[in-house]
């Protein structure tokens, strides 16, 4: 719906995994319906009295010294009011994924948030070398045995593969994990930059397609046709985030957010109240189209302006239709908001690239998701449980 009118919401959402065709079940039960919710991400505990629904556990604050020394963890100022007894709030800025990535946790201990900080940095950079197709990866080394029949992949692989499959069901092929297949023709750092000819288009499209990948969960393999790639550029950053904050849970930590470039979970409050996120308008990023309150979940962007380059008046961007393999013409940007960073990364990628129309009837079908939506006009759409 747009900013201008709302649009009734489909009666009886229907669930992710409930479109998924039946050969996808398997995938499904790990890719869709393992979303975490509020109730399952918070972390119980003793209270410290930070403000209402603040719960910090019941280490005392630290001296000054108990703090890590990496020069990348810095203090976050706290508001005035904040007891002195009470919280820390800690961040670590790094690069990762090719993007920027930033990581928060609020406690009273310095020494255990930074413990933590540096944990889930390990976690998400490990997530990189798994899936990364820039570099020697499990991934990369499937895709040089295309065309050789059934190859062993790493179970956390191919569950992820079968995620990206499922969502590629889910939406009629608008995100593909095989996009890669037409990908590698676009380089959008190169200068001056070169577009691929209609031909060498033509010729990687008959590669892409998810249903060209035959994937077995059980015997632990995967099989691509000769000329089929794979690509988890609009998932495993999702994926890294989701698994930073897992650690983040895992240290204790029960306020904090992780932010990887527009891909951020976050958990808790900030200080009792929610953590407000700014949805900025594509095309000028210093106008925000919207301040959304969260707490326990995700928020994911994808937008034409993260990699693009300007040939003869026009934008090409980075965001790929695995159907057309030209830049995706459904939205300047597409914010989805989820209980999984995984599933929101993907559905992102998706909603840029389907019609708003689409991706709007697309969202009111699924359970405990919203979207915001630019389209190529600048004209702003909402679900309808978004609000104004």
């Amino acid at each position: 719906m747009s900013s201008s009118s709302s649009n009734e919401r489909a009666t009886g959402r229907a669930t992710e995994a409930g479109t998924v065709r039946r050969h996808f079940a398997p995938l499904a039960l790990v890719a869709l319906v393992a979303c975490s919710g509020p109730e399952e991400i918070a972390t119980p505990g003793a209270s410290t009295n930070l403000g209402a629904g603040t719960n910090l556990g019941t280490s005392a604050r630290p001296a000054p010294g108990e703090a890590n020394a990496d020069p990348r963890i810095t203090d976050v100022p706290l508001p005035p009011d904040v007891p002195a007894a009470g919280a820390r709030h800690r961040k670590l800025a790094f690069g990762a994924m090719g993007t920027e990535v930033s990581i928060e946790a609020i406690g009273p201990s310095a020494a255990a948030l930074d413990a933590a900080l540096l944990a889930a940095e390990a976690e998400l950079r490990r997530v990189e070398d798994v899936m990364t197709s820039w570099r020697d990866s499990p991934l990369t080394r499937i895709n040089a045995r295309a065309g050789e029949g059934p190859v062993p992949i790493d179970l956390e692989l191919a569950r992820m593969v079968g995620r990206g499959l499922a969502v590629g069901e889910l939406t009629g092929g608008a995100f593909d994990v095989t996009f890669a297949s037409v990908g590698k023709l676009w380089d959008f750092k190169a200068v001056p930059p070169v577009l691929p000819t209609q031909a060498q288009i033509d010729a990687a499209l008959a590669g892409v397609g998810y249903q060209r990948v035959r994937l077995d969960l059980e015997a632990g393999t995967i099989e691509l046709p000769a000329g089929t790639r794979l690509g988890l550029g609009g998932i495993a950053k999702g994926y890294g985030v989701d698994r930073a904050m897992a650690v983040l849970l895992q240290h204790g930590v029960q306020h904090g957010i992780v932010n990887a470039g527009g891909d951020m979970k976050v958990l808790g409050t900030q200080l009792g109240q929610p953590w407000r996120i700014a949805i900025a308008h594509p095309r000028n990023r210093d106008h925000v189209l919207a301040m959304v309150p969260l707490a326990n979940t995700c928020m994911v962007t994808s937008g034409d302006y993260e990699r693009f380059f300007e040939h003869d008046g026009k934008r090409y961007h980075h965001i790929l239709d695995p159907r057309t393999g030209y830049p995706a013409t459904g939205a300047m940007s597409a914010t989805v908001i989820a209980p999984d960073a995984a599933f929101a990364d993907a559905l992102a990628t998706a909603l840029a690239v389907l019609p708003t129309d689409e991706s709007l009837a697309l969202v009111e079908g699924l359970d405990r998701v919203e979207c915001l939506l630019v389209d190529l006009d600048g004209d702003v759409f909402r679900s309808s449980g978004l609000g104004e």
